[in-house]
C-alpha cells in the first residue's frame, strides 16, 4: 500500500445523487461538521485565553483540520485515510512523531526555531509534543488526498526519464546537501529540506515502493506537484495557526528575518513544499521497512522508536525550549 492508500487514484471523481455513499458516510458527514466546529471553539477559546484552548491551540487546529479533509476526501471518493484505513492513519500519527523529531534532532544544530510559552509541568509538556507532532504527516497526506480529487492537475506530464541512471548522483548530492547544512548551517541551513528527497527517493525506487524518481521515469510528474502544492496549503496554515497559540515557535533564519508574513520569513515558504516531498518520501520509506518486519523487528522498531521519542522530548526542553531539567 502506498503512504497514501491506492495513491494517487482517479482525480475528480463524482458520484450521481443516487450513488452508494460508502459504509462510513454518516462519520464522514459528521467529521466535516465536528472539525470546523471544534476548530471554531479553539480559536475562540485561544482568542480569549482560556485554557486548554489557548495554550494547545496548535493540535486543537490540525486535529479538528485532519477530521474535517479527511471527511471531505471520504464523501468525494467513498475511501479516506482515517476513515477507510485507521490501522494505516495510526501507523502515520505514530511515525510522524518520530519524523518531526528527526528534524528537531538537525535543529539542534541548526538552532532555525525556539519554542515559547510551553507548559511548566513535564508530563503535560511531553504528551503536548506527541500530540501535536502527530499530526504533521498526516495533515500533509489528508492535504494531498484532498487536491488529489481535482482536476486542476490531470495534465502534469514531464518528459519521461527513462533508464538515465539517476539514483547514485541523487544519492550524493542529498548527502552534500545534507553536510553542507550541518557543517555550515548559517549558509546552507535551506538545503535540509531538500536534501532527504535526493537522499531517500533513490533508494524507494530501488526497493520498489512508491518514489518521485520512478514517476518521473514514466513521464508522470502528478504525485509531485500534488505534494509541492499540498505542502505549500499546510505551510501556509501552519504559520497562521501558530499566532493565536500561547505555545508557539519563533524563527532564527540567518539572513532572511525580514519581511514576514506570520512569524515565517517570506523566502522560507519555499521549505514547506519540499517538506511535503520529505515527507512523502520518508513515509515511503518507512512503510516497505514496516510491511517487510517480522513482528520481533517490528517490537524492535517500537522501542527504538520509543527511545528516540523520550531522549528528543528532553533535548527539546533544553535546546529549543531553554526549559533546565529537573
Amino acid at each position: 500500500m502506498n503512504p497514501f492508500p491506492d495513491y494517487p487514484r482517479s482525480p475528480g471523481k463524482s458520484h450521481s445523487p443516487d450513488a452508494k455513499r460508502g459504509p462510513h458516510f454518516p462519520l464522514a458527514r459528521l467529521f466535516t461538521v465536528l472539525g470546523p466546529a471544534v476548530f471554531a471553539t479553539a480559536l475562540a477559546g485561544a482568542l480569549a485565553g482560556r485554557e486548554p484552548m489557548h495554550t494547545w491551540f496548535y493540535s486543537f487546529a490540525w486535529w479538528s483540520y485532519i477530521l474535517f479533509i479527511d471527511g471531505c476526501v471520504y464523501r468525494r471518493r467513498k475511501e479516506s485515510l482515517l476513515l477507510s484505513h485507521p490501522d494505516r492513519f495510526l501507523f502515520f500519527s505514530v511515525f510522524s512523531v518520530g519524523l518531526w523529531f528527526l528534524f528537531e534532532a538537525l535543529n539542534l544544530r541548526l538552532g532555525n526555531w525556539t519554542y515559547v510559552g510551553l507548559p511548566s509541568d513535564l508530563p503535560v509538556r511531553w504528551a503536548g509534543y506527541v500530540l501535536g507532532f502527530a499530526t504533521v504527516a498526516p495533515a500533509i497526506m489528508e492535504t494531498a488526498d484532498l487536491l488529489d480529487t481535482a482536476t486542476l492537475l490531470n495534465d502534469a506530464h514531464a518528459k519521461p526519464l527513462g533508464n538515465i541512471p539517476l539514483s547514485l548522483p541523487s544519492a550524493i548530492a542529498g548527502a552534500v546537501m545534507l553536510a553542507l547544512a550541518l557543517y555550515w548551517p548559517s549558509h546552507f541551513f535551506p538545503l535540509v529540506w531538500a536534501s532527504f528527497i535526493f537522499l531517500v527517493d533513490p533508494l524507494n525506487e530501488r526497493l520498489g515502493v512508491p518514489s518521485i524518481l520512478t514517476d518521473w521515469r514514466e513521464g508522470s510528474v502528478r504525485r509531485l506537484r500534488v505534494l509541492l502544492l499540498a505542502g505549500l496549503l499546510c505551510g501556509i496554515l501552519w504559520e497562521a495557526w501558530n499566532m493565536p497559540a500561547g505555545a508557539r515557535w519563533v524563527y532564527h533564519l540567518p539572513g532572511l528575518d525580514r519581511l514576514k508574513i506570520f512569524e515565517m520569513p517570506l523566502p522560507g515558504y519555499l521549505g514547506f513544499p519540499l517538506f511535503a516531498v520529505d515527507v512523502f518520501v520518508l513515509s515511503s520509506l518507512a512503510i516497505a521497512v514496516w510491511d517487510r518486519s517480522s513482528n520481533f523487528l517490528k517490537a524492535v522498531l517500537l522501542a527504538g522508536w520509543v527511545g528516540f521519542a523520550y531522549f528528543m522530548c528532553g533535548r527539546v526542553d533544553l535546546f529549543t525550549a531553554g526549559i533546565p531539567p529537573r
